[in-house]
């Protein structure tokens, strides 16, 4: 089958140019089973995964019929589950034609219906989604009377969709007379439930059970708590270093916070789901296809048609309800004999989609441990030295290896005893060469950096004045810092700090009676099962309590909801949330960072 091309296949010599023209070589598996049976006019069911050239597969045959039999009027209808996949295939059918009496025309919602009006008067097939091809039935403004060819795409997405009554109503006004075409990655029972009713004698091509999953695809999974899942997710992501990525949610809520998450996080990420404007899904798509987004964010049904070249990895947020879910998304990494990476963060829910995977369609997952920092700063250091390696190694790209005599002092060298200083000294040389030499530090003047590196150090005290020093500076710094910060410590007399009034003789100054502070409202019982946290931002830190609530529950992976109470005071707040997340919020939210300030967590001292 390998060795097969599609001058083999019988097709004309204005599709053979065509596809050549546009780089098809060697047919796929898929089309070169399905090709031939479709142009014998058979019902053809076929079950093969996403990514493995479908639209080609029954896209030749269709535009071969049509280019030698022009006829006006819809001749095809081609459906698909979501507006991106319609569009998909439309332009590949409009790229596969050579001819210009065969045109396809994608309709779907969020598009101008006018517009689509206009266009359906030129085109011999429709590439649409159910519910707009339903609309212009109703209105009148597509008629199948002439139709010759159905095909359902990705058929077991858009009844798990819930498409099946708008399916249904659209065959009703589709003749009988025709060939139908069922592509589906998987088959489940009302997909031959489908095939019994709308299909005459089907014949059932499976390309996917010798490879369900993949074989260019290593799959991952972590085992997570389930609570602080964003966190683990950004761990996962830091540790794998993967490039650009498809991340899967369960929910349109769930890909809105994690796409958040990680922009807070400083990555490269937007959402995709079904609240997003046409104009807007098709911008996010655009940068995705291009490669200069780095994280899609989306749900399986915002993620249909969208054909990525190379995609190096799928992560999995959140496990699919369903093991055929799981194959539809894993399927778009490993393609074209690239290898991909599919990453899973699995909680105690999802526990049985994992088992049913493994037993059902014998995937292999390897499981690993959500990594500590440690063994992310030693991954990040390993590939430190790889990059390092490889530069130094492209610097004699081209010229001839060593000699043996050169190979035999590198080996003496190793074996000495300051190995490690000597190597060194050259990964020093290394980088140096080329680099413009730095002024040196005038004699008696300590080198400063960061934020006192442009601080001027006067070589003259003018009288009665004092020497201005780094440290001075430093000591000053501190101090208007945690003024500004409205610290404890953020007064101008502090220990282990001069008092200026003593250089000067001067009686210090009466204190300020104490401002009585108002009496904090006491804290209410909590019923069972609910914990009360102790948070260290309050209001002197400039957040709002809506704000508080919303950043906490970005950092625990939780929704909104689940922070059940937020009772904000001056210096800290108390937060309550379900006994069953407390610990797990506690681990995933102390230590991070929320408006520019660390925060502590811990539980509340209850009031005696």
């Amino acid at each position: 089958m390998s060795l097969l091309r599609f001058a083999d296949l019988d097709l004309s010599a204005p599709m053979l140019a065509t596809l050549e023209g546009i780089g098809y070589v060697q047919p796929t598996p898929v089309q070169a089973t399905a090709i031939p049976l479709i142009a014998a006019g058979r019902d053809l069911m076929v079950q093969s995964q996403t990514g493995t050239g479908k639209t080609a597969a029954f896209g030749i045959p269709l535009i071969e019929r049509l280019s030698a039999e022009p006829t006006r009027g819809i001749q095809a209808l081609i459906l698909a589950p979501t507006r991106e996949l319609a569009k998909q295939v439309s332009d590949e059918l409009n790229r596969l034609s050579s001819s210009p009496a065969v045109q396809s025309v994608a309709i779907y919602g969020g598009a101008s219906m006018d517009k689509q009006i206009a266009e359906i008067k030129f085109a011999n097939i429709v590439a649409g989604t159910p519910g707009r091809v339903l609309d212009h039935l109703r209105r009148g403004t597509l008629k199948f009377s002439g139709m010759r060819m159905v095909v359902l795409d990705e058929a077991d997405e858009m009844l798990s969709l819930g498409f099946a009554r708008e399916l249904e109503q659209v065959m009703s006004f589709v003749p009988t007379d025709r060939q139908t075409l069922l592509f589906s990655a998987t088959i489940p029972e009302d997909i031959k439930s489908y095939a019994q009713r709308y299909m005459r004698q089907p014949e059932f091509v499976s390309l996917i059970e010798q490879n369900v999953a993949a074989d260019d695809v290593e799959h991952h999974y972590y085992m997570v708590s389930g609570v602080g899942r964003s966190k683990d997710l950004v761990q996962v992501i830091e540790y794998e270093e993967p490039g650009n990525s498809i991340v899967f949610t369960n929910t349109r809520a769930d890909s809105e916070m994690v796409a958040t998450f990680l922009k807070r996080q400083g990555y490269q990420a937007e959402f995709l789901n079904g609240d997003l404007p046409q104009r807007d899904r098709e911008a996010i798509m655009a940068r995705t296809k291009d490669k200069s987004l780095r994280f899609l964010v989306a749900t399986d049904i915002a993620a249909r048609g969208i054909d990525i070249s190379q995609l190096s990895h799928v992560i999995n947020f959140t496990l699919p309800e369903s093991p055929e879910v799981y194959i539809h998304r894993t399927g778009r990494t490993g393609r074209a004999g690239h290898k991909g990476t599919a990453i899973s963060l699995i909680g105690p829910r999802e526990i049985g989609v994992y088992y049913y995977l493994k037993r059902i369609y014998k995937v292999a997952l390897q499981e690993r441990s959500v990594p500590t920092q440690a063994e992310i700063d030693l991954r990040k250091a390993e590939r430190r030295t790889d990059a390092l390696v490889q530069e130094i190694f492209s610097t004699r790209a081209g010229q001839p290896l060593a000699g043996a005599e050169v190979r035999a002092q590198a080996v003496r060298l190793m074996e000495r005893d300051d190995a490690i200083e000597v190597v060194e000294a050259l990964l020093g040389h290394f980088r140096d060469r080329g680099a413009p030499t730095s002024a040196p530090t005038p004699p008696g003047r300590p080198a400063a950096g960061g934020v006192l590196a442009s601080v001027p150090v006067s070589e003259t005290v003018a009288p009665g004045g004092r020497p201005v020093t780094l440290a001075g500076v430093a000591e000053r710094v501190a101090i208007v810092q945690s003024e500004f910060r409205g610290l404890p410590g953020g007064s101008t007399t502090q220990p282990n700090r001069p008092d200026r009034r003593r250089d000067r003789d001067e009686a210090p100054a009466p204190p300020a009676p104490a401002t009585p502070r108002p009496a904090e409202t006491p804290l209410r019982a909590l019923p069972p099962g609910q914990s009360r946290l102790w948070v260290s931002l309050g209001a002197r830190d400039d957040i709002e309590a809506d704000a508080l609530r919303t950043g906490l529950a970005d950092l625990a992976g939780l929704d909104v909801e689940d922070l059940l109470e937020v009772d904000r005071r001056l210096r800290h707040s108390y937060v309550v949330v379900p006994s069953d997340y407390a610990q797990d919020v506690i681990e995933a939210v102390d230590g991070e960072r929320l408006g520019g300030k660390r925060i502590r967590v811990e539980l509340a001292k209850e009031e005696a």
